[in-house]
């Protein structure tokens, strides 16, 4: 096979001059490797360390995420505007007082520039998001236009503590649809985002995108057609997201970054893969304590259509047909949720250095590649076509390196061994320290019990051992035989090393001000 861009022979040799430093320099003890092989309460991290060694971190956490903002006892004022006043909303925002609501009437604004809000404590409402598809306003919903907006600006852009936008659509913005950023206090409820064309690069990449943030609520939202994300919750701590849709989009729904995140409720369909939490490298936020649970993960195989000038991203390199994936994150809870018919696979556990192998880059967050901690208990794994066809038959080993080797082990698995599709879950078994891991050593603490499995479902999990098998598959000569070899599965049941308990301290619900 010809040597793709996951270049496991370099990371081997990097991680032997810089790995003990590396693991030495985590900034907290959950972003530490936990030891190689664990007892049988795999998943949980030491109680008095993590209190110890992450108070300060969390205790920072808390005060920046308290309130920042308040109008009681400000004088509040409301403002509105019906279409054909498009000049004067833009001229409104671009002034308004603190704790305004700009109350906008049913029906299409055709505006040429995006609405950017810079106060506190607005509030900007319409009648309604309306229906998919719908590209104008009806009696009953308002639609932001944005199609002769000009190029490379955002339809609504706001930098502002407590601000709520409800009740709304934007209609083909030229960048993200919804940007809320370094904000206090957030909002986003019933706002619906959506480009004209389908499997289109040029579109807009994000639908809702709030980003180093606190305090974030998205609910009961609709997003379609982002050449990257649908709904985004990035480098935020203290989010909810919850009882949304997102279709037709590269990702449907990404939590990057965050802190503290309850992900519930959402339907995430016909997606390249459906709802992913993930840490990238750079970023200063090290990712934790997210619960995904009662969401709808499904069919998730519409071809990747991320711009291809944007290769090197992260959703750029996703397999269509990935229905969820953790990646260099930490403490992941995921329960009550549904996946089928991810033709590719229903759950990856990767680690970051599986894309990103300088660990210099990782450095600004505290080294925070490895993955550790994830909890997959209580879900259904329904019947169906997931694991059957990888990236759905559309394999770039330049593009999308990772659904290459997956495709290349699976076509000599399934022809030879009692292996029909790919495992309900998959661990690509790097973390946390590669250098002289071996298959069955569970080394990121991932628990995998009490999940519904399709009845004959023969294997529940699998470790594909990328440090060993993606350089035989590299190599010139490949050697799926010997590959495959390297792999090892397991069945849901007390004897399997993924029979583990649940991390400690638990996840609690995310109560939000």
């Amino acid at each position: 096979m010809k040597r793709s861009r996951l270049d496991l022979p370099l990371l081997v040799s990097a991680l032997a001059l810089g790995s003990a430093t590396a693991i030495a320099a985590c900034s907290s003890s959950d972003d530490a490797a936990p030891a190689a092989t664990p007892g049988a309460d795999a998943g949980a991290n030491d109680a008095a360390t993590e209190a110890g060694d992450d108070a300060a971190a969390d205790a920072g956490d808390a005060a920046d995420a308290v309130a920042s903002f308040s109008c009681a006892g400000l004088p509040t004022a409301t403002v509105t505007f019906a279409p054909g006043e498009e000049q004067a909303l833009q001229d409104a925002v671009n002034t308004l007082a603190d704790c305004t609501t700009v109350q906008l009437a049913a029906g299409t604004f055709t505006l040429d520039n995006a609405v950017t809000i810079r106060a506190k404590g607005i509030t900007l409402v319409g009648a309604g998001k309306g229906a998919k598809g719908e590209a104008t306003g009806t009696a009953s919903s308002t639609v932001l236009a944005f199609t002769g907006a000009a190029a490379n600006t955002n339809g609504l852009d706001v930098v502002g503590d407590l601000f709520t936008v409800k009740d709304l659509a934007l209609w083909n913005p030229k960048k993200d649809a919804v940007r809320i950023e370094a904000s206090h206090d957030v909002k986003i409820q019933r706002v619906r985002t959506e480009w004209a064309t389908e499997n289109e690069p040029s579109n807009g990449a994000y639908g809702i995108y709030p980003v180093k943030s606190f305090n974030v609520l998205v609910e009961e939202c609709e997003a379609y057609n982002a050449s990257d994300a649908g709904i985004y919750v990035g480098q935020t701590v203290q989010s909810v997201v919850r009882n949304n849709i997102a279709k037709q989009n590269v990702a449907g729904l990404e939590i990057e970054n965050c802190r503290f995140s309850d992900v519930y409720g959402n339907t995430v369909v016909d997606n390249t893969a459906g709802l992913v939490v993930f840490d990238l490298p750079g970023n200063p936020i090290a990712g934790t304590d997210i619960r995904v649970h009662d969401n709808t993960v499904t069919g998730n195989n519409r071809a990747n259509f991320a711009a291809i000038s944007a290769s090197s991203s992260t959703v750029s390199q996703v397999p269509a047909g990935t229905g969820t994936f953790v990646m260099a994150s930490r403490r992941v809870e995921m329960f009550g949720n549904t996946w089928a018919d991810n033709d590719t696979v229903d759950v990856a556990v990767l680690s970051g250095l599986a894309i990103e192998q300088d660990l210099s880059k990782w450095t600004p967050g505290g080294d925070n590649w490895a993955t550790s901690d994830v909890y997959v208990h209580d879900n259904t794994f329904q019947a169906g076509t997931s694991g059957t066809s990888v990236d759905v038959g559309h394999l770039d080993v330049t593009l999308r390196p990772l659904g290459a080797l997956v495709d290349a082990l699976y076509a000599y698995g399934v022809s030879t061994s009692a292996v029909t599709r790919v495992e309900p879950l998959v661990w690509d078994g790097i973390d946390p320290n590669p250098l002289g891991a071996t298959t069955g050593d569970n080394g990121a603490k991932i628990c995998f019990v009490a999940n519904t499995l399709p009845v004959g479902t023969t294997y529940a999990v699998a470790d594909l051992n990328f440090i060993a098998t993606a350089p035989i598959l590299e190599s010139d000569a490949g050697d799926p035989a010997a590959a495959w070899a390297k792999t090892a599965r397991w069945a849901q049941d007390g004897a399997s090393i993924f029979t583990c308990a649940a991390f400690s301290p638990a996840l609690t619900p995310i109560t939000l001000p």
